[in-house]
């Protein structure tokens, strides 16, 4: 009989349960935090646990900030479970707390003949990795030295020098045949999976031994994880069965791919889509928060990422995504990530997202640019809703509102302009100094005023350069606008501008 290790978890029969189990050996990317999403939007459709747990059984690639990154990514994008790691003192969902369990039942496989020791070197087992059919398993493994090919004194010497890992035993030439709710019936052969290493030499379980067991005494129902995970799904169920434990149901989501068409990955280096949600410290320097994408609309983009039509909808908030959860979004394609439709996805939260919240996030990136310049609260969100529907990310706004807060350090002269200039120079001067004159003398002006003074200039060329001496170039909203607001900042800022303006087409008089 298969023992049952004393742990205290009490859950409604039939209840769905899901976990997220991210390895710290790096921050949490795009196609984790994807996986997060699906089973905390699976859990909140059926009204289910969902875990977080943290598998830290590889040592070597462990690295310190991950843990803290991994809650700070799942927080920024609104992804809450509501049972696991930090929400339960009884119980540890850490595995490296968890090591006495995992030696538990591996007694059991090693006293019923499921695990044996095997004692190669990494030398040794290099030589055969040469080939690259090479597996070690019921077809090979009497070559090495192993449970099966030592007598028992042998095997005892080998074990008091501690140099062994132990592997789990997979049954000779069976198929496999598990069902997948994505990808259907999966049907593999024995002969082609490796005996697994579930005990390393360092005195540690690996992922194989660790993780299906918590999954079992943590009651989860459903494994839901990316493609990558579909070859080893048979070790998964090779080992509850050896435990006569109840196979759960799997859910394999299809791959994330970058823009070269290889998966998404962590250990390598991508400039030219970001893979992590958020900045932290020197570990991320270059995320989505940190492009300009809104929290929101990058819960939309793992939306996306899991099948949901954002070409209808274009912009659902968490309770519609939970509503219109379906299998039947999830398309078996792996799924390259386009940076154009994200963005896409990011301007759509700008024109029909939360304005509040919106606007809020983009006074909060104006007001960290313009900290030394005094700038009424009032002005900035007036400001911002003038020239949001020109900006796709938060960065943006920057681009096309800096010259309400900074005067121009250079122009932006069309070649036309430049020709106008040189052949008008006196009729252009004359202009300027006209308009300071105006400017002086009027220290206060109603938007109408104005408007009426934009109007009056019918020369096209000179209303071009006037638009270029106060904004520096040829793009920006409404004048009218412009000067009303500048106006409202400070009454001199458009006699500085044409001053510095009259400086700087001096260059041309010689010409």
């Amino acid at each position: 009989m298969v023992p049952i290790y004393n742990i205290n978890i009490i859950i409604m029969k039939k209840k769905i349960r899901v976990r997220f189990a991210p390895s710290p050996t790096g921050p949490l990317h795009i196609g984790g935090l994807r996986t997060a999403f699906y089973n905390y939007i699976f859990a909140k459709k059926y009204k289910g646990d969902f875990l977080l747990r943290i598998d830290d059984t590889d040592i070597k690639r462990n690295k310190k900030l991950s843990i803290k990154y991994i809650l700070k990514a799942l927080k920024w994008s609104k992804i809450k479970y509501n049972k696991g790691y930090n929400r339960d003192k009884d119980i540890q969902y850490i595995q490296s707390k968890r090591i006495h369990i995992y030696k538990y039942y591996l007694n059991y496989l090693i006293k019923n003949k499921y695990a044996y020791y095997a004692f190669d070197t990494v030398k040794e087992l290099n030589l055969y990795r040469k080939d690259k059919n090479f597996i070690y398993n019921f077809l090979t493994r009497n070559k090495f030295k192993n449970s099966f090919t030592l007598n028992k004194n042998n095997i005892k010497k080998y074990l008091k020098k501690k140099k062994f890992v132990i592997r789990l035993k997979i049954p000779t030439n069976k198929n496999i045949i598990y069902k997948d709710e994505i990808f259907g019936n999966i049907k593999i052969n024995t002969k082609e999976i490796d005996d697994k290493i579930i005990f390393r030499s360092n005195k540690k379980p690996t992922y194989h031994l660790a993780s299906p067991i918590d999954d079992h005494l943590m009651k989860i129902t459903h494994i839901i994880r990316g493609k990558e995970w579909l070859s080893t799904t048979p070790i998964y169920i090779i080992l509850y069965k050896y435990l006569n434990w109840k196979i759960p149901k799997f859910i394999h989501l299809p791959l994330l791919l970058n823009n070269k068409k290889g998966k998404i990955s962590k250990r390598l280096n991508y400039n030219d889509v970001p893979i992590y949600p958020i900045n932290y410290k020197n570990f991320v320097n270059n995320s989505y928060e940190y492009n300009g994408f809104f929290r929101y609309a990058f819960i939309n983009i793992l939306a996306l990422l899991i099948g949901y039509d954002l070409i209808k909808y274009k912009i659902l908030n968490i309770k519609k995504i939970i509503k219109l959860f379906n299998f039947k979004n999830i398309n078996k394609s792996d799924i390259k990530i386009n940076y154009k439709l994200l963005c896409t996805i990011n301007k759509n939260f700008i024109l029909y997202g939360n304005k509040k919240y919106v606007n809020y996030k983009l006074y909060i990136y104006l007001r960290s640019k313009i900290n030394k310049y005094k700038v009424k609260k009032k002005i900035i969100y007036k400001i911002i809703n003038l020239t949001k529907d020109r900006i796709t990310l938060i960065n943006d706004i920057w681009n096309v509102a800096n010259y309400f807060f900074i005067n121009p350090k250079k122009y932006s002269l069309p070649q036309n302009i430049i020709k106008y200039i040189i052949n008008n120079y006196k009729i252009v001067l004359n202009f300027i100094n006209d308009n300071i004159i105006y400017f002086n003398k009027n220290l206060v002006l109603s938007k109408k005023e104005i408007s009426n003074f934009i109007n009056k200039i019918k020369n096209v060329n000179l209303l071009k350069l006037f638009r270029i001496s106060i904004v520096g170039e040829l793009v920006g909203i409404n004048l009218v606008d412009i000067i009303s607001i500048l106006y409202k900042i400070n009454k001199f800022i458009i006699i500085k501008r044409l001053i510095n303006f009259k400086k700087f087409i001096f260059l041309y008089k010689n010409f």
